[in-house]
């Protein structure tokens, strides 16, 4: 059977619905190009709809027809430019080939209105994106797009707002408008001069950090670029997360007395309470009370209590007190108190407490105190150290702890003797008024073996420019042939210093020992410590005590 008639006729079915398969695409999905610049809104809809091929049917007194609208448009469908031209107010339906125009029937009560246009540049006529266009007073702004193009949306409530326009390395402009009514607007921006210029070079830093990378978004990073010179003050805020909140996208220009975030907050300061279930992240000062889940970040000054589960970063000085599980920043001074699981720094110098788990650190001069592993002072110690390590560059204050190390401090060896060792070695770091000794002796005499290692603290008096008074107190542990209960010498011992050449100093003085035996028992060839007679020996309580002697040279 012959079924090429048959095939034709289906072809021929198919390209009589082409054009009904053109018209079921829909007017308002078609894309079109279109270019206007101050035309009526009535013949701009008269363009449009003669580009796509189609009419417009609507009640003249529902559209101003001779208000001036400015358009460029790139291949975007009829609905986009519709949306552009009209606003939120208007819907849109189509009849054949009819696009009808109708108000939304809620629209009658709802009091605001539309500002829409471009933003140029006024020297070059160039169209500017990423500018901020605002209203300061309800706190709403947007961002010009790719095109330099914005809507605003306003609520109609007091008179004559004030429309802003910012753009970093151009000068505010700002126009004052009728409300009530949607319009179209150009704004001409002038480039700032040099010496107007300066401000943007001390922009809000908390953008500039890993966390303000990791947090903040590209349009809140530009809107604060923008928005440098221009903050207000708000009794309470609410955010979800940044930019999500009862401010919008201005949050981060205002400074509130109450903010609580979900999630986490970004604004310009707080003067009064501030709670976050994660994290705080301010640009300007922040005062009295912070607190967050995870972190507290500040651009400014804090004067208050900050409280974080992992980690406080003030980027300006801090007064006050912060504690936190991790660690604790401040760049500027800080006066107060430090409390961190781990790691304390104050980047500036500081009057007050570092308290942590491990590190604490001052860049600067030091006037209080550090308790921690390892206290690290870049500058001058003028307080209390007190860890494993303390490490300072010049201290006039009181280092205690296994190592201190001071670097224009007080670095010395010395070669001595006692009644228990004929050698001992010992190693000086730290200052006049407080130092530490590391020390290693021994005894190789037969039978008398022993091996010593040990530290301490001391401290040393001026008597005159060549005598001086200084006071040891040491640990000594001792090696007699076997691991098992090794004996352990604490001994303090005073001694007089004669330092009769430049750098070369004898010393000698008395020493009392006690000896903690632990059931030690010496190995063939070895001995443990004695003193030096048994009638010099004595208790003090279960102890065993003796007084001894030492005798050496030190090199200064």
């Amino acid at each position: 059977m012959n079924r090429t008639p048959d095939r034709i006729r289906i072809i021929c079915l198919l390209i009589s619905l082409l054009p009904l398969a053109a018209l079921a695409q829909g007017h308002l999905e078609k894309k079109i190009s279109i270019r206007v610049h101050r035309r009526t809104l009535a013949q701009t809809l008269q363009d449009v709809s003669k580009k796509g091929d189609f009419y417009f049917s609507y009640n003249s007194n529902i559209l101003k027809g001779d208000s001036l609208v400015n358009l460029d448009a790139t291949k975007k469908t009829v609905r986009q430019i519709l949306d552009i031209l009209l606003g939120e107010n208007y819907e849109y339906s189509e009849s054949g080939r009819y696009i009808i125009l109708q108000r939304k029937a809620f629209v009658q009560s709802t009091r605001g209105y539309t500002i829409s246009g471009w933003v140029v540049d006024a020297d070059t006529k160039r169209k500017i994106s990423r500018a901020s266009i605002y209203e300061a007073d309800q706190l709403i702004s947007v961002l010009t797009d790719s095109n330099g193009y914005f809507r605003l949306r306003l609520k109609e409530k007091g008179s004559h707002p004030r429309i802003m326009v910012s753009k970093e390395l151009y000068r505010d402009t700002f126009l004052v408008i009728r409300e009530g009514y949607d319009r179209d607007l150009t704004f001409s921006i002038v480039p700032a001069s040099i010496s107007e210029l300066t401000p943007f070079v001390v922009s809000s830093r908390v953008e500039r950090t890993w966390l303000g990378h990791l947090l903040l978004s590209s349009r809140q990073k530009i809107q604060s670029l923008n928005l440098l010179n221009f903050f207000a003050s708000k009794p309470i805020q609410f955010s979800l997360t940044p930019g999500l909140g009862t401010h919008g996208q201005m949050g981060a220009q205002v400074i509130n007395k109450f903010s609580l975030n979900l999630l986490g907050g970004y604004t310009a300061g707080s003067n009064g309470l501030e709670l976050a279930g994660l994290f705080n992240i301010d640009k300007k000062d922040v005062h009295y009370l912070q607190l967050a889940g995870l972190f507290n970040m500040v651009g400014g000054n804090m004067n208050g209590v900050q409280l974080a589960g992992l980690h406080n970063h003030d980027l300006g000085a801090a007064k006050g007190v912060q504690m936190a599980g991790l660690s604790n920043v401040v760049t500027g001074n800080f006066t107060g108190m430090q409390v961190a699981g781990i790691y304390n720094n104050a980047q500036d110098s500081m009057k007050g407490v570092q308290i942590s788990g491990i590190v604490n650190r001052v860049r600067h001069t030091m006037g209080g105190a550090q308790i921690g592993l390892v206290n690290v002072v870049r500058g001058r110690n003028k307080g209390l150290q007190l860890g494993l390590v303390n490490i300072a560059d010049t201290s006039t204050g009181c280092m205690i702890g296994l190592v201190n190390i001071v670097k224009k401090g007080d670095h010395s060896f010395s070669v001595s003797a006692n009644e228990m060792l004929p050698v001992t070695l010992s190693y000086i770091l730290g200052t006049r008024k407080t130092y530490s000794v590391l020390m290693a002796g021994s005894n190789i005499r037969s039978n008398e073996k022993m091996f010593m290692l040990g530290f301490g603290l001391g401290a040393r008096a001026a008597l005159s420019q060549k005598w001086d008074v200084a006071t040891e107190l040491t640990m000594q542990y001792f090696y007699v042939g076997n691991w098992t209960g090794v004996p352990v010498v604490y001994r303090l011992q005073p001694s007089l210093q004669w330092q009769f050449r430049k750098k070369i100093a004898a010393f000698a003085g008395p020493a009392l020992s006690l000896y903690d035996a632990d059931h030690a028992v010496a190995a063939h060839g070895f001995r443990t410590p004695q003193a030096p007679s048994a009638s010099a020996t004595f208790n003090i309580g279960n102890t065993p005590a003796w007084w001894g002697w030492t005798l050496g040279i030190k090199f200064l």
